[in-house]
């Protein structure tokens, strides 16, 4: 039995109730073999771990969501010019204005393709991708703040979708999120593992409140990440087989941000 636990922002790079309670699960199994993918904001925290890790837990993968590849890959003429595929252009489309996008049409883009976040963010598909939404609901902004907001909101997911998780018999997310997603994509690559989601707070809740109130973010630009992160919480629900609360009214709304009742 493999167990590759996927965590956002917590174990072992900080010392709290969630880390402690993944901790404590690992060593609780010690004849079960763990990895993990472990979702932080950037290189800063890099090794930098709060634990001593159990001798179970066999890796250690690290996801940089701040981490633009432009940075890493200053020579952008090492990857080929980037040409998506209709159906390709088609998934990322409904990922940017659908409310239920072809998640398993993006999930085969990043899995199977190497190439440059940068060169995505900039090419001329994803522009006529962001203009299209933008002349359909939001041209009354300035399109230049809007073109860049949409990179910003998409840079972060795409570093994402760009981990290759280990293979394991069972992918347990402690949260949605984008730690959600790459459990999600990791499903649909190997339908055959169970895919567990753990919330120990309602993560679209927690998203929703820090960006009200954040100031690096204005007016309706809010709305923009609000939905995207709602977006993510669907498809970790959708790809979960079993999505776990803390109690029951956590539970219920869970169930009205899309999560199927039966799941939880």
């Amino acid at each position: 039995m493999k167990v590759c636990i996927i965590a956002e922002g917590c174990y072992p790079y900080v010392v709290g109730g969630v880390s402690s309670w993944i901790h404590s699960m690992i060593r609780s199994f010690p004849n079960v073999e763990f990895s993990l993918v472990a979702v932080v904001s950037n290189r800063k925290v890099r090794g930098r771990f709060l634990y001593e890790l159990p001798e179970n837990l066999t890796s250690v993968t690290e996801v940089y969501l701040q981490d633009p590849d432009w940075n890493l890959h200053k020579k952008l003429g090492s990857y080929p010019r980037l040409h998506l595929k209709s159906r390709e252009w088609e998934a990322l489309r409904t990922l940017m204005m659908e409310d239920t996008p072809d998640w398993e049409g993006v999930f085969r883009l990043f899995w199977n393709g190497k190439f440059s976040i940068d060169r995505l963010l900039m090419s001329y598909e994803f522009y006529q991708i962001v203009r299209a939404f933008y002349m359909k609901r939001y041209s009354t902004l300035a399109f230049t703040d809007f073109l860049w907001t949409m990179r910003s909101v998409y840079l972060s997911l795409f570093v994402a979708m760009q981990c290759k998780p280990p293979e394991a018999d069972v992918y347990h997310c402690i949260a949605t999120g984008y730690s959600g997603v790459i459990g999600s994509l990791a499903k649909a690559a190997r339908p055959n593992a169970a895919l567990l989601v753990s919330e120990h707070g309602i993560y679209t809740r927690e998203r929703e409140e820090e960006i009200i109130k954040a100031k690096w973010v204005k007016g309706i630009y809010k709305d923009i990440w609000i939905e995207q992160f709602r977006k993510m919480s669907r498809c970790a629900y959708a790809y979960a087989d079993t999505v776990t609360s803390l109690f029951l009214q956590a539970k219920q709304m869970q169930a009205e941000l899309g999560c199927p009742p039966e799941k939880i």
